[in-house]
């Protein structure tokens, strides 16, 4: 069943500036919808089912319905009941305005570390917001990370919040200081969020039978030059990594995803969001622009209700 949310706040993603774009294959028309992945607030009213009926008066966390045109922009949006996640009473919804796209895409990294028991990995687009939250939740968790950007002014902030190495992929030396990360730390995994020629230099110096997981495109290149060997021969392996993917496994259950019990209060530390401005649908747009601009600095916090 669904549930009908009075909506609190929700942010602005890079995906939801994609979706109004028309860059993203979501199946809804751009030109016909509510933006809007996630968000927070209290449902008011419910439809047939026990969970959507346990709901109502509760605060959530939600995800959007990709399939229909009602996203989180809004004063009150409809979801699938199994698309939210009940917080306690006294949670502040600020802190549960971006509850998904970057933090449930962290947990469901972090599960995908645990699953193949690698001891380290590799993190490009490291100074982003989602790259931080894992970089926090490895270090808490006794996983190793190598962090890779474009500016040495990432350097301070990374190792601040617990980056074990980090690198500058445009340094003349980048190969070799990557090289030497790879054999001190022994990382099985790369999370790759910009594509291009980067991530396949970052690629040849994998060992044999790793995996790179490409979560995103922030370079805009396609990934060129691996070779038969490096399927065959070294074993390795080039995935996408879609939350979308993640939440299917379990039917859309998000009760259902592994390390969720722990998820509100995760979402107040290792996965807490950074705004550094608010903004209503009154100034939607100045937002928009500047959200675009902000990067790894934090999130645009979307007041929702008057």
């Amino acid at each position: 069943g669904q549930v009908l949310i009075k909506v609190a706040y929700s942010t602005i993603n890079p995906s939801d500036l994609g979706t109004i774009a028309g860059k993203y294959r979501t199946g809804r028309d751009p030109n016909n919808l509510i933006p809007g992945f996630e968000g927070s607030g209290i449902v008011v009213s419910a439809g047939e089912g026990a969970k959507g009926a346990s709901l109502i008066g509760k605060k959530v966390a939600f995800l959007s319905d990709q399939s229909i045109k009602w996203g989180s922009w809004a004063e009150y949006t409809l979801v699938p009941a199994i698309s939210c996640i009940q917080l306690p009473e006294d949670y502040d919804l600020k802190q549960a305005a971006a509850p998904f796209i970057n933090s449930l895409t962290v947990v469901c990294m972090f599960e995908t570390i645990r699953q193949h028991n690698s001891p380290a990995i590799v993190l490009t687009a490291a100074g982003s917001a989602l790259g931080k939250m894992l970089i926090r939740l490895c270090h808490d968790n006794g996983i190793k990370t190598i962090n890779v950007v474009r500016k040495d002014s990432y350097f301070e902030e990374l190792r601040s919040i617990g980056g074990d190495v980090v690198l500058n992929s445009e340094s003349p030396d980048f190969i070799e200081q990557l090289r030497a990360a790879i054999k001190t730390h022994n990382p099985r995994l790369l999370f790759d969020g910009i594509t291009g020629d980067t991530t396949m230099r970052i690629f040849r110096e994998f060992p044999k039978e790793t995996v790179c997981y490409v979560y995103g495109g922030l370079g805009g290149g396609d990934i060129r030059g691996v070779t038969v060997d490096d399927l065959l021969i070294d074993g390795k392996e080039l995935r996408g990594f879609y939350l979308n993917r993640c939440v299917a496994r379990v039917n859309g259950v998000l009760d259902d995803l592994p390390g969720i019990k722990d998820y509100p209060s995760l979402l107040l530390g290792s996965l807490k969001t950074n705004f550094v401005r608010d903004a209503t649908f009154d100034n939607i747009n100045e937002a928009i622009e500047e959200s675009s601009k902000i990067r790894g600095d934090g999130k645009v916090l979307l007041h929702c209700s008057k």
